[in-house]
């Protein structure tokens, strides 16, 4: 049970239901000492006693006083006493619950008494067990209270858990989206009401949301700006180094051409600094394209493959069944290629790669796996590997061409999918990324 909502309730609920039963054992047996006889003899007596008074008040005021005394007794007790005159009528009128006990052949006792005139009254005395009250002593009456007190507590802890968990559940989820990436998310519309500590905890979680929100567009706009602007110098560059070459530089071509090397690396820097922003600012709306998996595996192994040198094993597929998806193709396809090409750089030429798709349908998943036969990476830098320019060996990224995106871009792909990427090394060395997506979103 990790609800808290029922931790509250249980715990509240039991202690107070824990509590009443407490008490009323005690008076129950505080209550047992003092009685002379038990509440049914006690009962039986206490009627006795009644009809005693009823005949006293027959022969002294007649059928008046015996109404009055009858009317005096309370509801419940006086539905064990019928008295009817020589007219066989009820004297208080309820001749037909009289005809519904004598129908249920209900065992009565029954007296005649006389008046002062001399006219006979029938005392009818029913045989059955004395009411049972909420207050009354002995086991039934504790058992009552009990139950009184169980649904009274049940009721109140029901509405306090409840006030209390509502809110903080609306807080986790709102967390949650959070971390996914929506910072509009907001929480203080959904409990207007609340002006204690839960409350000013709603308000606080929408100050830092606006302002991790604005930090986010900050920083967008000004890679934005940046890589923007990065742009025109480059194509300028471009322009004036094929200038150059037409020229005809002579001994400086070895120069131009590391400069033409680096414009194009950093062209391409430029260009995955753009995919990511707009892969991450993108409407989650996007993701509703009918996709087959294996299909779109099996292309991108067939493009990737094509670049791999003659004679090298390259990229390792067995296509499976069918599988089909709903997201968005593109996104899926960039962060795929961005994995099997960041395994292609990093693994054994000799070894190649290999790339799986296996259906988990009693999780409701698909995982998609790349593996690479290189050296592995540190345990501790396995998640970094994922934030956006982290490199772990600087100078062999650079040797490849890397400029730590490829696998942001493939980590913000599976999050904007409902979903997550792993790295773990391989028992026997390399390194295998797995990206798990929902299979909710299925068609």
């Amino acid at each position: 049970m990790h609800s808290l909502f029922w931790k509250l309730f249980l715990t509240m609920w039991l202690s107070i239901v824990g509590f009443s039963a407490a008490i009323g054992w005690l008076n129950d047996k505080l209550a047992r000492e003092q009685w002379a006889e038990q509440p049914a003899d006690s009962f039986a007596r206490g009627l006795t006693r009644i009809s005693q008074r009823a005949e006293q008040a027959l022969q002294i005021d007649g059928r008046k006083g015996l109404r009055d005394e009858l009317l005096n007794i309370p509801r419940m007790t006086r539905s064990h006493i019928y008295i009817v005159d020589e007219n066989n009528v009820e004297v208080l009128g309820r001749d037909e619950a009289l005809n519904q006990l004598v129908e249920r052949r209900t065992q009565m006792d029954e007296v005649v008494y006389e008046d002062a005139g001399g006219r006979p009254y029938r005392f009818y005395t029913v045989n059955r067990s004395p009411p049972s009250t909420i207050l009354a002593p002995g086991p039934q009456g504790t058992a009552l209270r009990l139950a009184a007190a169980a649904a009274i507590s049940a009721l109140i802890s029901y509405f306090l858990a409840r006030s209390l968990a509502t809110p903080l559940a609306s807080l986790s989820k709102a967390s949650r989206r959070i971390a996914a990436g929506e910072l509009g998310t907001r929480v203080r519309h959904t409990m207007p009401s609340r002006q204690d500590e839960i409350g000013q905890l709603a308000v606080d979680f929408d100050v830092m949301a606006s302002r991790l929100e604005a930090m986010q567009k900050a920083n967008q706009r000004l890679l934005q700006d940046v890589s923007h602007e990065l742009r025109s110098p480059l194509a300028r560059l471009s322009v004036a180094l094929e200038i150059a070459r037409k020229k005809g530089a002579g001994h400086i071509g070895s120069e131009i051409d590391r400069i033409s090397l680096e414009s194009e690396r950093l062209e391409k820097l430029v260009n995955d600094v753009l995919g990511l922003l707009r892969e991450s600012s993108e409407p989650l709306s996007r993701l509703e394209d009918d996709i087959e998996l294996t299909g779109l595996l099996s292309d991108l192994v067939e493009v990737v493959n094509y670049e791999v040198p003659e004679g090298k094993p390259g990229i390792s597929w067995h296509p499976a069944g069918p599988c089909e998806f709903r997201g968005d193709r593109e996104l899926l396809w960039r962060a795929m290629e961005n994995l099997l090409r960041n395994a292609l750089r990093h693994t054994d030429p000799d070894r190649g790669i290999e790339l799986a798709l296996e259906i988990r349908k009693r999780k409701s998943k698909v995982e998609l796996s790349v593996r690479d036969f290189g050296e592995g990476l540190p345990a501790s830098e396995l998640e970094k590997i994922f934030e956006p320019f982290y490199r772990v060996q600087e100078s062999r990224d650079r040797g490849s061409g890397g400029h730590g995106l490829g696998l942001s871009i493939a980590a913000n792909a599976a999050r904007r999918h409902g979903g997550s990427v792993e790295a773990v090394n391989a028992p026997d060395g390399g390194l295998v990324v797995t990206i798990s997506l929902p299979l909710t979103a299925a068609s």
